[in-house]
């Protein structure tokens, strides 16, 4: 079942490349059509991660109102994420129809920085903008910085899907055309996560980008 919905989320992930190619062509005509698209069409870097969220301790919630008590705010650092609606269990591990916490669940921020809470119906799914489509597109489209908000007496549980390519690819941004400049590209990162502009340089490959990005959260404090 895992390797089925997966195998779709990457499938329609690859469908929505195309309108990401659309659109960042759209504001930029120095973007090449169809880079993101031929970028993933083929690739072979699809994983799929079943995420489980135990029960926080009911003097860890009571302590701390943090929002990312379950999954600290970050960015996903390549191409495109397929996420599932979250499943609320018990402690016995039986499925219940939603969190008797209605704050835990998933959190992003829009772009003038508020943070909101996301709940993908359970026939849906989610797709998340990674920092290397970001670059990709001259900033058209920009990465989201999301948490999951924990929760005692309630595991959570969901599938995450991330659609990049191999790590030798080379990640270069469009210049020129209009006003998606590198410095405006760079710009546009959130204070909750490290700086992109501390993190990526044009021509960089997609795992060189990883590593001096896993290195970066491990120092980071937002506050």
């Amino acid at each position: 079942a895992a390797k089925k919905l997966g195998s779709m989320m990457k499938d329609v992930a690859v469908l929505i490349s195309k309108h990401i190619d659309d659109y960042a062509h759209s504001v930029n005509n120095t973007y090449k059509p169809g880079t993101l698209y031929k970028s993933l069409v083929d690739t072979e870097k699809a994983k799929g991660r079943l995420l489980y969220y135990y029960p926080l301790p009911e003097d860890t919630v009571s302590k701390t109102a943090s929002e990312d008590s379950w999954i600290g705010w970050h960015n996903d650092s390549g191409f495109l994420t397929c996420l599932s609606g979250g499943i609320f269990m018990d402690p016995n591990g039986t499925i219940i129809p939603k969190s008797p916490d209605q704050d835990a669940g998933l959190y992003v921020v829009d772009r003038q920085d508020q943070v909101l809470q996301v709940k993908l119906p359970a026939d849906c799914m989610g797709i998340q903008i990674g920092e290397c489509t970001q670059i990709l597109t001259g900033g058209a489209v920009v990465a989201t910085p999301h948490c999951v908000k924990g929760a005692s007496n309630v595991a959570r549980a969901s599938l995450a899907c991330f659609i990049d390519t191999p790590p030798s690819y080379v990640l270069s941004s469009p210049c020129g055309g209009t006003d998606l400049s590198a410095a405006d590209l760079l710009a546009k990162s959130s204070s909750r996560v490290p700086a992109l502009s501390k993190r990526w340089k044009d021509g960089m490959t997609f795992g060189e980008f990883l590593e001096k990005t896993f290195q970066m959260y491990y120092d980071f404090d937002a506050s």
